[in-house]
């Protein structure tokens, strides 16, 4: 079985979880996804099936956009709801305009953050949150992330909810702890959504309920997915020169890659150039 499932992952499921509810409803051993989501979030997961994980690795590193609600007052040792919740300042009002000055001027463009010690991230071959739970001293790093927009929706202190737009990397827990370090109040992420990866949105999404009878129309084709990328139309020849192993000497790749090889409308691997060429650098059987 090929293809994407856009899902609207449920609260309290971590992703692996979602993986193994998609593999026992389609019987496709073969899944994969395009970036996590934390237990507490919801939102867009894309999921890919046989020869749709081979598309997975172009499918990560995209911009991302959220909507999250802080909870001000307190800090959490998870940066969210999950964590153990220590008060801060629950007397303290900011006021939505101190906030987006704040924003403005500390969290917008090219920043630097120190993702939460409780994430997926490796740490000389171990997740941060597994040497965390086992009371190790966790040291994270600090790195570049890029937020694009970083806006308030609803303001009824101590709740407020924003839109965020980031690259790929950002954790949205770490802006909210970081904001509320510098309001001097503290803050975590009680609620967090995801609304869209790249070019796919929520929109098009499915809830994982509704997967057991509707599977069929919810699969989205690899030629779909793959069409939101630059497209190289083989003509006959090079179709079977390539079939065969072959090299298209001569032959140059006038898009950023990734380009999507299609023969009559269909996509049947991923170009690269080498030495003068171009060849297959990943088949696909679609």
């Amino acid at each position: 079985m090929n293809g994407f499932l856009f899902i609207d992952k449920p609260k309290g499921l971590t992703s692996f979880d979602l993986v193994r509810e998609v593999r026992k409803i389609s019987g496709e051993r073969k899944v994969g996804h395009s970036g996590t989501l934390d237990p507490l979030a919801t939102g867009l997961m894309i999921l890919a099936l046989g020869e749709g994980t081979k598309l997975l690795e172009f499918l990560i590193g995209h911009g991302k956009e959220y909507e999250v609600s802080a909870h001000f007052g307190y800090v959490s040792d998870t940066y969210d709801a999950e964590g153990e919740l220590v008060k801060v300042d629950t007397d303290k009002i900011v006021d939505e305009y101190l906030i987006e000055d704040v924003i403005k001027e500390k969290f917008i463009g090219k920043i630097n953050q120190v993702p939460p010690k409780y994430s997926a991230l490796k740490i000389n071959g171990k997740k941060a949150y597994e040497l965390a739970r086992e009371g190790k001293d966790v040291e994270m790093k600090s790195r570049e992330v890029a937020v694009e927009e970083f806006s308030l929706l609803e303001y009824s202190w101590p709740i407020v909810k924003f839109k965020i737009r980031c690259s790929s990397g950002t954790y949205i827990r770490s802006l909210v702890h970081d904001l509320g370090n510098e309001l001097i109040c503290g803050g975590y992420v009680e609620e967090l959504r995801r609304n869209s990866v790249g070019e796919f949105s929520l929109e098009e999404s499915v809830k994982l309920e509704s997967l057991g009878n509707n599977f069929e129309q919810s699969l989205v084709s690899v030629d779909q997915v793959a069409d939101k990328f630059p497209m190289y139309k083989l003509s006959v020849e090079d179709y079977e020169g390539l079939r065969d192993g072959k090299t298209l000497v001569g032959k140059k790749l006038e898009q950023k890659a990734p380009v999507m090889a299609f023969y009559e409308g269909k996509l049947v691997g991923i170009l690269e150039e080498v030495g003068g060429g171009v060849k297959y650098k990943k088949v696909i059987h679609s």
